[in-house]
């Protein structure tokens, strides 16, 4: 028993996002440094994968097929045991009071895809999750 080490528990991200090369480079990307990383492409499938995953963190976009991110996110902070998974707005919308309305329903951050790239989100998820 001695000198075994306890296993790491690796972190989990949920991307949800129906654009299926930008979630592969973002599933990529967290492997790459470390995370277990799932995909959902419809936000339909989101709260109960959310459910079972339990994920540390959400990376969500807006425009999904069945229901859109406004719509996922409203759910998942009405649900107690979801509520308090940090969630972080990946969208094309970017107009303020899209920005505002993910912030007013619970997105911590929210990231313009045109105006960021993986690095950023990669390095702001992890100053989320060590601050945790």
């Amino acid at each position: 028993m001695f000198g075994r080490k306890k296993p790491i528990k690796k972190r989990k991200i949920l991307v949800i996002e129906d654009d299926s090369l930008l979630a592969n480079i973002l599933i990529n990307s967290f492997v790459r440094e470390g995370f277990e990383a799932f995909n959902i492409l419809d936000g339909l499938q989101a709260i109960e994968t959310t459910k079972k995953l339990r994920p540390d963190l959400i990376l969500l976009d807006l425009i999904l097929p069945g229901l859109d991110g406004f719509e996922v996110l409203r759910q998942l902070k009405a649900d107690e045991q979801l509520k308090k998974v940090p969630v972080f707005i990946i969208s094309n919308l970017d107009s303020i009071s899209d920005v505002r309305s993910a912030k007013i329903l619970g997105a911590e951050e929210y990231f313009i895809k045109a105006n960021t790239n993986v690095k950023n989100i990669i390095k702001e998820v992890n100053k989320r999750l060590t601050t945790k």
